[in-house]
């Protein structure tokens, strides 16, 4: 059990971060999404107290935030997710980007797109815009995503694939004009 609270103390250290930016970038509340993220560690710690044993700590914990997100929707049925969306503030996603220790015009420049990145996932399905949150903003491979979203690492592959172009076509719309 000793080597299990270790594991699980280098899981929180490690991904606790990762999940909270994920969980925020999914729901329009902060504190929502940090009680979110430490729900999931504690159905982890419940789960393996059970005696289930863990593998790999990453998946399984995106894996149990995303169910938990999806709790959180169907509670939610009576608010449009659009109107969701609409409701977050440039400000909040500002929070999201990493800090700029740089002063630097090109670090301005790649903030700002990245910031028009992020507005511009919200206009896209829900089926792209998880794929592409999980693969850019929470650096997770296909393979994971796969393993988290109970898909194919090739539909897993094509979804982030047809979301780019998505992205792209809502960034650039008079791209081919």
């Amino acid at each position: 059990m000793r080597d299990f609270e270790q594991q699980f103390k280098d899981a929180f250290e490690r991904h606790s971060d990762e999940l909270f930016r994920h969980a925020s970038m999914r729901l329009s509340d902060r504190e929502r999404a940090l009680e979110l993220t430490q729900e999931t560690f504690l159905r982890a710690w419940d789960y393996a107290g059970k005696g289930e044993e863990i593998r790999d700590f990453r998946p399984f914990l995106f894996r149990t935030l995303k169910n938990l997100i999806i709790d959180e929707y169907r509670k939610m049925k009576a608010h449009s997710l659009e109107a969701m969306v609409e409701n977050t503030e440039a400000q909040d996603v500002e929070a999201l980007l990493p800090s700029d220790d740089t002063n630097t015009l090109e670090a301005a420049m790649e903030r700002f797109d990245g910031k028009r990145a992020l507005q511009a996932l919200q206009k896209l399905p829900d089926l792209y815009r998880e794929a592409l949150i999980l693969r850019y903003v929470d650096g997770l491979s296909p393979k994971e995503i796969a393993d988290i979203i109970d898909e194919s690492e090739n539909v897993v592959s094509v979804r982030i694939h047809r979301g780019l172009k998505k992205l792209r076509d809502v960034m650039e719309p008079d791209r081919y004009e």
